[in-house]
């Protein structure tokens, strides 16, 4: 896992090269952190601030199986690929304009997208997997503007959550942020293999008993 984590965050290295946070904003109460749909991966529902110079933002996410997905956004136009959705939403805190946001990905994704979930959201113009990564483009006259909220960036995966980074960048700054969800190397399991796993353990506890 700590290989892959570094190949995450050496992966939006090599997009930027200067990338800084100097300290961190409090966390923003988005629809994505703390989501109480996101049961299964719970750990990997919050939100990072960051800072670097004007450059102020909130960077809210989580990850939901597909059924989770569904309960959470029974509106949402985005339909998933795969059985894992990752999701994320920028808040601009600062003065300058938001123009890419960049999560590290080196397991399989795909079904990068973005879906409005509130009125007075701003749309990317463009959702695209390169190299190792996944980006959004909000691109000039439509950037994400001081005091604007995302839509919701997504993509899915068949891969459980991991620890990786992501990079937020206005045009000449930049801020890395670490400890953000991307997909890890190992698939999810298939139900039936989960239920030989739970009828395992039960069978082991009634023999130490």
């Amino acid at each position: 896992m700590f290989n892959l984590r570094q190949r995450n965050v050496s992966s939006i290295a090599a997009v930027a090269a200067l990338a800084l946070v100097v300290w961190a904003l409090p966390a923003e109460a988005g629809v994505l952190n703390g989501n109480v749909n996101a049961v299964t991966f719970s750990s990997y529902s919050g939100a990072q601030g960051f800072v670097n110079g004007p450059l102020q933002g909130t960077l809210d996410y989580a990850v939901f199986t597909a059924a989770e997905f569904a309960t959470a956004f029974p509106g949402a136009t985005y339909a998933p690929t795969d059985a894992v959705i990752y999701a994320y939403q920028l808040v601009n805190l600062g003065t300058v304009a938001i123009s890419t946001e960049i999560v590290g990905v080196s397991n399989p994704a795909s079904g990068i997208d973005y879906f409005q979930n509130a009125l007075g959201e701003q749309s990317p113009g463009s959702a695209s997997f390169v190299g190792a990564n996944a980006r959004w483009l909000f691109p000039d006259p439509d950037e994400l503007d001081p005091g604007e909220t995302s839509y919701i960036l997504v993509f899915s995966s068949p891969n459980t959550p991991m620890l990786g980074a992501s990079l937020t960048i206005d045009g000449g700054t930049s801020a890395l942020l670490s400890g953000v969800p991307t997909p890890s190397g190992n698939p999810l399991p298939e139900p039936a293999s989960v239920a030989l796993l739970a009828c395992g353990g039960l069978l082991l506890l009634q023999r130490r008993r």
